[in-house]
């Protein structure tokens, strides 16, 4: 199921309605991030000076360390969070591609979908700035730096990505039943999706494709008992 998601989402790259989809999406990003980037700066300078010159100077490069590993490490993630802003583009365009025959999802109001947004990105931002001190620790031990990572945004990123599709085509409750039914699979699907966030470059177009591969892995998913069936 989900190789044949992922499959059917890479094919249709080149639809237009991508293509406008990601310039959008990574203008919102530059933005975000060149105001984070500012409010860091800001931030650092406000530190008092200890008046110890060796001391300010490593509380400087550590400062200067965690923005950037804050930044490599969340570019792909806010890219995904513009890109909640515009899914009813991309899900329409694999609606009317790959399923014509169903039922179309019901696009969320331009409010809530902001909010969701939103949401999604200060949960990422708040819960990856907590762990900064020990990705900074697990610096010397990569491995595990990299598992911790890849378990949070794992789960973090196939949730937001279902929440964003599943609210199209059902109400709150069963979509969260269906979700707990199928969390495996979906947590599988959002490990998949950050593996390929972090892949330089391409992470620019990824969030594309998750978005046409978890409407593809919704579609997919065998309904809970006394839902509507999914394709």
């Amino acid at each position: 199921m989900i190789a044949a998601a992922l499959r059917l989402a890479i094919a249709q790259l080149p639809d237009p309605a991508f293509r406008r989809v990601l310039l959008r999406s990574l203008g919102i990003s530059i933005v975000v991030f060149v105001l984070l980037g500012f409010a860091v700066w800001y931030g650092v300078g406000l530190l008092p000076s200890t008046g110890t010159g060796w001391l300010d100077s490593l509380i400087a490069v550590l400062s200067g360390l965690g923005a950037f590993l804050l930044k490599l490490l969340l570019f792909p993630l806010v890219m995904t969070a513009a890109i909640g802003l515009f899914l009813d583009d991309v899900a329409d365009a694999v609606e009317a591609k790959h399923y014509a025959a169903d039922p179309p999802g019901k696009p969320l109001p331009a409010a809530a979908s902001l909010l969701q947004s939103l949401r999604f990105l200060l949960t990422v931002l708040g819960i990856n700035l907590l762990l900064l001190p020990v990705y900074l620790v697990l610096l010397f031990f990569p491995p595990f730096k990299l598992a911790l990572f890849y378990a949070v945004n794992g789960y973090l990123v196939s949730r937001e990505y279902y929440e964003l599709v599943a609210s199209r085509y059902l109400p709150r409750a069963e979509m969260e039943k269906l979700r707990r039914r199928h969390r495996g699979d979906l947590w599988l699907s959002g490990l998949l999706i950050v593996l390929l966030l972090t892949i330089p470059l391409l992470n620019l177009v990824v969030p594309i494709v998750a978005t046409a591969f978890m409407v593809h892995i919704f579609k997919r998913l065998p309904a809970a008992p006394g839902m509507p069936q999914q394709r």
